[in-house]
């Protein structure tokens, strides 16, 4: 071998044989070359000395390609669903302002700045809601041989949490409650506004009420049990961390408020509260709760608010004025058919993935690019990989987080030393005050449209689609 360019070897793309192409992991979307080529520094990668230390390194361990590829690969946890104001994911160091089908990986950190509101879909058929200056971490999300896995960071903010279920949905006339999203990107997802001809012979017809909401609803419950030929029943397990406390189970379906440096509240939502017509899946949702030795797990109540304190030592039913304050901001999300229809058909398009059936390691790799787990209830005796991972997550977030709650208020302490007081952050209607304005006002809007003549050019597809309507 030459020693005039020695790292040459390595730089480039060599041919692979057959015996150790069965041992380096491949993944469909994955770039042969291992190198961070945005990242590298010339000088390292040019030194003789560091090739030869490389060299010596990986001697020792011979799947290093197979470790760097699987410490490199990210999957795609979901997908971006509808922003109305400004909307953010971070991704490494840079950021994006994302649009309908924008991939959200696993590391991304989705963010709602000033008075902004966003939806996201993941993979799996989970709903994530984002009300303003609010952000959400999705830290991993796995498949399995018989569940999904999704780990997340509630950083702070508003976030209404909808695991898919597979029940229909009772139907109901009532309006919709999110109108901040009446015009949706998704156009397919819009409802179809019901038109009554005018009749002299027949006026009291025009009298009655539209069924354009229970169309919608009929249409929602259609496209579930059409979906539900895929998923199989198949669930996902959700292990949800807030500052000062963790949720995890199956199916999880709730809305939490995370207060940096205060409290923490949340509601498990029950199939009931979400208009479903079965609650045969409602399953039990635990919480774990901050300390260095505390490593008890408890279980939440259904539909009524928690309140963790701000040093996540303990938990009780909420009872004061915020509750009031929690419950307006509850009914944004309590009819939302327009949006399930979205779920719906992006599940259609991105979720096949999530319901593989018989999944092998190979097939997941080489045809949907992603790794598969375990499942988290063994039947040999024998934790599997999942149900492990699972046991390291609890401990370690635990660990993590009441690290971080100590230092944070030691940090305020100091700060209050020196004179300098920082402003407590509190609960307050920032999180729902204008789509429950809107809401409050749309009634109104409607009528006043339903006065104004409709002209010919308004039913062209391409104009309705230019303003968002059908």
């Amino acid at each position: 071998m030459s020693l005039a360019l020695p790292f040459l070897s390595i730089a480039q793309d060599k041919p692979v044989s057959a015996t150790e192409s069965s041992n380096i992991v491949i993944y469909r979307n994955q770039k042969r070359s291992t190198f961070d080529w945005d990242n590298l520094n010339p000088s390292k990668f040019l030194s003789y000395k560091e090739w030869l230390n490389t060299i010596k390194e990986r001697e020792f361990v011979p799947e290093w390609e197979s470790i760097m590829r699987e410490r490199a690969h990210k999957e795609v946890a979901g997908h971006f669903f509808h922003c109305i104001g400004t909307c953010h994911i971070d991704r490494g160091e840079s950021f994006f302002n994302p649009s309908l089908n924008s991939s959200i990986y696993e590391g991304d950190e989705i963010q709602t700045l000033g008075d902004s509101f966003a939806w996201i879909f993941l993979n799996d058929g989970t709903m994530v809601r984002l009300a303003a200056e609010s952000s959400i971490t999705i830290n991993e999300f796995n498949v399995g041989t018989n569940e999904n896995f999704i780990n997340a960071r509630v950083n702070y903010g508003n976030v209404v949490w909808l695991s898919r279920k597979n029940a229909q949905y009772e139907e109901s006339n009532l309006r919709e409650t999110d109108v901040l999203f009446n015009k949706l990107t998704l156009y397919e997802a819009l409802p179809v506004k019901e038109k009554k001809d005018y009749k002299e012979d027949d006026l009291f017809k025009m009298l009655e009420e539209p069924t354009t909401i229970i169309t919608q609803y009929q249409r929602l419950n259609s496209l579930i049990e059409e979906n539900n030929k895929m998923t199989k029943g198949r669930m996902t397990y959700s292990f949800l961390i807030l500052p000062n406390v963790t949720l995890m189970g199956y199916n999880l379906t709730g809305e939490m408020v995370a207060i940096t440096g205060s409290k923490s509240y949340f509601k498990v939502r029950s199939s009931k509260a979400l208009g479903l017509k079965s609650s045969d899946e409602d399953k039990e949702i635990a919480v774990q709760l901050r300390g260095f030795e505390n490593k008890d797990i408890g279980v939440a109540e259904i539909d009524k608010w928690m309140v963790v304190d701000d040093k996540g030592k303990s938990m009780s039913v909420e009872s004061s004025k915020a509750v009031h304050l929690l419950t307006m901001g509850e009914l944004i999300t309590k009819h939302i058919p327009s949006l399930m229809v979205g779920r719906e058909l992006m599940m259609q398009k991105f979720s096949a993935v999530c319901f593989v059936e018989n999944p092998t390691p190979k097939l997941m790799i080489e045809k949907y690019d992603y790794r598969l787990w375990g499942s988290l209830k063994s039947t040999d005796g024998n934790k599997s990989d999942s149900e492990q991972h699972l046991d390291f997550l609890k401990e370690y977030f635990r660990r993590i987080e009441t690290t971080n709650l100590y230092v944070g208020e030691h940090f305020r302490e100091r700060l209050a030393k020196r004179g300098e007081i920082i402003k407590q952050a509190e609960l307050s209607n920032t999180y729902f005050s204008t789509p429950l304005h809107k809401y409050y006002l749309d009634e109104e809007g409607k009528k006043e449209a339903d006065k104004e003549i409709e002209l010919n050019s308004t039913n062209k597809k391409i104009w309705k689609r230019m303003n968002g309507i059908r």
